[in-house]
This record gives C-alpha cells, structure tokens and sequence, in this order.
C-alpha cells in the first residue's frame, strides 16, 4: 500500500532534511551529506524519492546530533 503525502506534509520533511542536511555539511562536509543522498539512490533533496524522506532525516539528525 503507497500512502501519498500533502503539500503540507512534504514541505515540512523538505525543509527538515534541507535544515539538518546544512548542519552535517557545516560540521563534516557536503561529500558526508553527498554521501547520504546516495545511499537512497539520489544526488540530493531534488531527487530523492519521498518514500525515503524520512530515512534520509534520521540519518542526517543522527550525524547532526554526534558530538
């Protein structure tokens, strides 16, 4: 079963994934952030499929939050 998101819906892990993307790129690098992306089969936030959206975050938050 494919659940579709809202506008809405999508604008907020956009703007979540772009945040926390710019802290890890800040802290490590954009190849760290590259390499992220990658992992889903994409070359940024403009490619990834939505379905990974909220992998993507974790994985970001998660590099974000290391200290």
């Amino acid at each position: 079963m494919v659940i579709q998101m809202d506008y809405s819906e999508r604008m907020m892990w956009e703007t979540n994934i772009e945040n926390a993307a710019s802290r890890v790129a800040a802290e490590y690098g954009s190849a760290v952030v590259n390499s992220v992306f990658a992992r889903y089969d994409a070359t940024g936030l403009h490619n990834l499929a939505s379905c990974y959206y909220s992998e993507v975050f974790a994985d970001l938050e998660q590099m974000a939050n290391d200290d």
